[in-house]
């Protein structure tokens, strides 16, 4: 069995996989199908995550199937399942108001602790989740990133006709256009790059892209940052119409200039939103079995696992969205 495996920042290699212990009784041994490579692990790869601890084996993004189960697993063999990579101490205050996703003592794999991009891993059977046999699988590994997008949308109420922007058209900016287009709203994209305003326009030939730069006077009722620079952070706060809302998705260490007076006197309200929790995997994978929800754009290619080399350097040159390694042995 193989394994990705990185030493220390720029530094990732495959290699024969550390024998691992007996299952404990509550873990499962999952054969691992895809792996989604995510923003989150492309900064790992460079360095530039400062929570991130090295050695350690990338990825959180999978989809598999049990391939032997501990005594008090709640699944059997030949269950499909997808990751739930961002563990919870189910002890905490957060936990305790089913604030899971904001845990103490979350742990994240692949980040804090060993990934799961190996072509069989071992996870507590808390942190994964059935995948419905009706749900193809080049959906199904779209769940845990679609995830984060429900449970950003949830915080404002989106409908037919809702004037939204989305700044920032990486993966889970697409995702958050995948969702307001199913969701009726009235959408305009802001990005730099050329090639993913046009992977946006993919989901609806009517939605409006442009360059962040060439915003004039538009306001909207819901602005949605998911670039992570200073730059769309700032440019978000001032394109929100008065009483509208701000969701925050993206992650930057800078500090963001916010107007005060703005804010106060326009009722602006801005919700932070990170990650999601069990009920936002259930919402999106409803969503997901529904033919018409459209989001093959998101989707850009699937390799090999052995070409991992390759698929990273794609996913950091920034002219696509999904990049899938394919663990299924040839």
């Amino acid at each position: 069995m193989n394994e990705l495996f990185l030493e220390k920042p720029g530094e990732l290699k495959m290699r024969d996989k550390v024998a691992e212990p007996s299952l404990k009784d509550n873990e499962a041994r999952i054969k691992v199908i895809y792996g989604g490579i995510c923003g989150s692990d492309l900064r790992v790869f460079r360095g530039s995550l400062p929570y991130a601890n090295y050695p350690c084996c990338p990825g959180h993004e999978i989809l598999g199937t049990i391939v032997e189960a501990g005594k008090d697993s709640p699944f059997t063999v030949g269950t499909k399942v997808v990751s739930f990579p961002n563990t919870f101490c189910d002890e905490c205050e957060f936990c305790a108001q089913g604030r899971t996703n904001i845990c103490k003592n979350k742990k994240s794999f692949g980040v804090t602790v060993n990934g799961l991009f190996g072509q069989e891993v071992i996870i507590d059977t808390n942190f994964v989740i059935p995948v419905p046999d009706d749900l193809p699988d080049e959906r199904a590994i779209l769940i845990e990133p679609f995830s984060v997008n429900v449970h950003a949308l949830k915080k404002a109420a989106i409908a037919k006709g809702t004037t939204m922007a989305v700044i920032g058209c990486g993966t889970e900016g697409l995702l958050s256009i995948a969702l307001a287009n199913y969701l009726g709203a009235d959408l305009t994209v802001l990005d730099l790059n050329k090639t993913k305003l046009e992977m946006a326009q993919c989901f609806n030939k009517n939605i409006k892209v442009m360059h962040p730069a060439d915003i004039t006077d538009e306001t909207f009722d819901i602005v949605v940052e998911a670039a992570g620079v200073k730059a769309s952070f700032e440019q978000a706060m001032n394109i929100v119409k008065p009483g509208g809302s701000l969701i925050a998705m993206g992650l930057t260490g800078d500090s963001i200039d916010f107007p005060a007076m703005r804010i106060v006197r326009s009722e602006i309200t801005i919700y932070g939103s990170i990650i999601y929790t069990k009920k936002d995997f259930e919402d999106a994978i409803k969503l997901l079995q529904d033919p018409a929800f459209n989001i093959s754009p998101v989707l850009s290619k699937i390799v090999p696992y052995t070409q991992y080399e390759q698929a990273y350097t794609d996913a950091l040159s920034g002219n696509f969205a999904k990049i899938v390694l394919n663990f299924k042995e040839d």
